[in-house]
């Protein structure tokens, strides 16, 4: 620190002046204190940074989750942010110290280093918010996250996927999607919400399918039957690696993606808590709501809602734990498994929408935290950024489909199993070679033109 002999009346108030404009627009201040030269090296990267700015608003909010999940952006934007903070403390102090040295018997320097404070906390925030979505990212991504899939403490280690697609190129990418009821005083991790979703890049088709829990009899990628109902596969084959060497979600990929006929190339899933807080972190979804629901029985275990739950037909905005109950409630008079399901891919719907809307930089510290505790996927972290870009630019008129009887299940109330769904494996088999069916591609070209 540089001291003065000057008196304290004898401070400069124009020291102080040009490290505000300094802080204002780096080189502002040089300009004010006659310093031209400076002040244009100085506001050079300002500028382009500016510049920067205006391309990607002009560019609309096009791509903006997927920039936000690929971790070389996010350390790109890291190390920016960091340079521009040493390049702007650099132009405050500066301006400052060209009109009177810094010591703290001036009221000036005192302005100048809360200025210095505020500088550092502006970029301070951002870069450690970016550092936290890297960290989730590879948290969240090749089974990391947490222990929702795992019958210990251990996160399960999910494998990474084979014959990945290659989405930037326009290759169709499918994902099964499950989610897990693994609220309080529950130590089961059965999958009662299994959807394939899928997406074509290149045309912007994308499809989503629901797949009932009750389901028995679906053939494992053996050939054989499985003799229970599919909810309960995943858990039965991390707990027998040697009847099921592709481990749980591995198992399961393969079982659904054979009764469809088509390559399930990820997995994810999610447990209900973290779905309603990572609706809340987002502000909540609009749903438009087509049938009314009724039910006295519903009761949420975390506490959120426990006397029922009703809801009249209409557009809604729905927190997370209306939304999540909107998502689960089935024993209202006409409803079942079936209207659940088709519920289930309206939220996640409307889910899409919000995370696609570009407005979720406030939001992102919750979503991140609720993500981190409550993902798992088998999407390497690299890849993560393709996917969610091809999810973005996807038509908002997905086709949903729900398999419901007679046409793709037979009902079987009175198996010893309990209640089952016996598949109709051929007609479920061509819905999928419809769904899922490549779009014909264009010849790339082979030479220079």
């Amino acid at each position: 620190m540089i001291h003065s002999s000057k008196p304290l009346h004898s401070a400069d108030p124009r020291s102080a002046g040009a490290a505000v404009l300094s802080f204002l627009f780096p080189g502002a201040g040089q300009a004010y204190n006659g310093q031209g030269l400076l002040a244009a090296l100085l506001a050079i990267p300002a500028v382009l940074v500016v510049l920067l700015l205006v391309v990607v608003w002009a560019a609309g909010d096009a791509g903006f989750v997927s920039r936000l999940l690929d971790a070389r952006i996010l350390v790109g934007l890291i190390v920016l942010d960091l340079a521009l903070l040493g390049w702007r403390l650099v132009a405050i102090v500066q301006a400052h110290a060209w009109r009177e040295a810094l010591t703290f018997r001036h009221w000036t320097t005192g302005i100048t280093s809360v200025l210095v404070v505020v500088t550092v906390a502006m970029h301070a925030l951002p870069a450690y918010y970016a550092m936290k979505a890297v960290d989730t990212l590879g948290a969240i991504s090749l089974g990391g996250g947490i222990d929702t899939l795992d019958t210990d403490e251990t996160p399960s280690r999910l494998p990474t996927p084979t014959d990945q697609p290659e989405v930037d190129r326009g290759e169709r990418v499918t994902v099964l999607l499950v989610g897990v009821d693994f609220g309080p005083g529950r130590d089961h991790r059965l999958t009662d919400t299994m959807l394939v979703a899928s997406v074509d890049p290149e045309t912007g088709r994308a499809t989503m399918v629901s797949i009932p829990r009750d389901l028995y009899g679906v053939p494992l990628p053996d050939g054989t039957p499985y003799r229970a109902k599919l909810n309960s596969l995943m858990s039965a084959a991390e707990s027998d690696p040697a009847t099921y060497p592709h481990g749980g979600a591995g198992t399961l990929k393969r079982t659904i993606g054979g009764l469809l006929r088509t390559k399930i190339h990820y997995f994810a899933a999610i447990d209900l808590g973290g779905l309603k807080r990572a609706i809340d972190s987002v502000g909540g979804v609009t749903v438009n709501v087509r049938e009314a629901v009724n039910d006295p029985t519903y009761n949420d275990e975390f506490d959120a809602i426990n006397n029922g739950f009703f809801i009249q037909p209409g557009t809604h905005s729905m927190d997370g734990a209306t939304a999540l109950a909107y998502a689960r409630s089935r024993m209202g008079e006409g409803d079942n498994d079936f209207t659940r399901a088709e519920r289930q891919q309206q939220l996640l719907t409307a889910l899409r929408d919000k995370l696609t809307a570009g407005n979720l930089l406030l939001s992102l510290p919750g979503l991140l935290d609720a993500v981190r505790t409550s993902l798992v996927t088998d999407v390497p972290s690299e890849r993560l950024a393709s996917l969610a870009k091809a999810v973005e630019a996807a038509d908002d008129d997905i086709e949903r489909v729900v398999l419901t009887p007679p046409e793709y299940v037979t009902p079987d109330p009175q198996h010893p199993a309990g209640y089952v769904l016996h598949p109709n494996l051929e007609t479920i088999a061509s819905l999928g070679e419809r769904l899922f069916a490549e779009a014909p591609r264009m010849p790339q070209p082979t030479g220079s033109p």
